[in-house]
């Protein structure tokens, strides 16, 4: 390698280096801002991928729907508290279809753990 070519390398390296820890350090709002959409658009894919190998039930369009209302309303939390939540309601999605079939008993529970993580309404 040429000293001309390794001494640009370097340079660039460290620019580079440099402008990705500027990045990081003041603008990590808006990174985890970009990650937290793109996380809940793949895991709403991933969920419908998984709910549409279980056998067809109102149960299961229900199910689909409370998870898409579900992600709607994650998405306007904080990142740390949006994962959290996505995290413990993708186990309990997991669990429920592990038998491929979501009865009513199932929904039913279900929809109670989701409206745990809803706001009381105002008066």
């Amino acid at each position: 390698m040429k000293k001309g070519c390794f001494f640009t390398s370097v340079v660039l390296f460290t620019l580079v280096v440099g402008v990705v820890v500027y990045f990081v350090k003041y603008n990590k709002d808006y990174l985890k801002e970009f990650s937290k959409t793109r996380v809940l658009e793949m895991a709403n894919d991933e969920l419908d991928k998984k709910l549409s190998e279980v056998k067809f039930t109102v149960y299961r369009d229900s199910l689909k729907n409370q998870l898409k209302k579900f992600i709607i309303i994650n998405g306007k939390e904080q990142f740390d508290t949006a994962m959290a939540r996505m995290q413990v309601v993708i186990a309990e999605t997991q669990y429920l279809i592990k038998d491929k079939i979501v009865d009513s008993v199932d929904y039913n529970n279900f929809k109670k753990q989701l409206a745990g993580y809803e706001r009381s309404k105002k008066n």
